[in-house]
């Protein structure tokens, strides 16, 4: 299924997923496991793009520095709500903050009383996780619908077994633009590869600023591009043997 991936501008600006793209889904958002060659290309790729490369994700900021260290990047975190540019200054939306709170009480107890989902309480969101028990996605989507309703401040974002409840106005798609108005991102041709619904938003912004979009597997999407992992890291690779 993977596509011939274009040649790159030398003034482009990288913007990667995390999951399901820079590494592979798990049962468990804590068992990921970032393979060597994952660190690898992205250092390789922020010398030779001068910086320009940055992780815009659901997780929250920490957790994936965790993950990637010693490689350290700008980073939106939780879809945007966090975001630490390339000077390393935190930019924190802190609108809605009771609204999450409410919202991850309410849900606490139906978590509890079904073994196997994994409620994640971030900053400035909460994802109900139900990978373990794809079953119920069905009750774990009318229960995320009841909590929005008395949160009217929140959206529901749907993700691979994952629901996501977040501040409305906060997108990855939102996220890219405020990267793009910064250096070293300013000026210079986007490029967004994600693998999930909530990537879309990112494409959609992308897309309309002549960039290029890169989605990672199946699934209906707006990028103009699609491969696989493995497809995606020959290509980057490529990417930085020709720089």
């Amino acid at each position: 299924m993977t596509e011939n991936l274009p040649d790159v501008q030398r003034a482009s600006a990288f913007f990667f997923d995390f999951d399901g793209t820079l590494v592979a889904l798990a049962p468990r958002p804590d068992l990921v496991a970032v393979e060597p060659h994952v660190r690898e290309v992205l250092d390789a790729l922020a010398v030779q793009f001068d910086g320009a490369v940055a992780v815009v994700t659901g997780r929250p900021l920490d957790v994936v520095d965790g993950f990637l260290a010693p490689v350290a990047l700008p980073i939106a975190a939780e879809h945007g709500s966090i975001r630490r540019d390339s000077r390393g200054a935190l930019h924190i939306d802190e609108g809605n903050e009771e609204a999450v709170a409410a919202a991850h009480a309410a849900l606490d107890p139906f978590a509890e009383d079904n073994a196997g989902l994994i409620l994640e309480r971030k900053r400035s969101s909460i994802a109900l996780h139900y990978r373990q028990r794809p079953e119920l996605a069905a009750l774990c989507e009318r229960a995320v619908q009841d909590v929005v309703a008395e949160n009217p401040g929140l959206v529901i974002l749907p993700g691979k077994m994952v629901f996501e409840l977040k501040p409305k106005g906060i997108d990855k798609g939102e996220a890219v633009r405020a990267f793009l108005e910064e250096v070293p991102f300013q000026g210079r041709t986007p490029i967004f590869i994600g693998d999930d619904v909530t990537d879309e938003h990112a494409f959609e912004v992308v897309n309309a600023l002549g960039g290029l979009s890169v989605k990672i597997d199946e699934g209906d999407t707006l990028a103009h591009f699609r491969t696989d992992r493995k497809g995606l890291f020959e290509w980057l690779f490529r990417v930085v043997d020709k720089g």
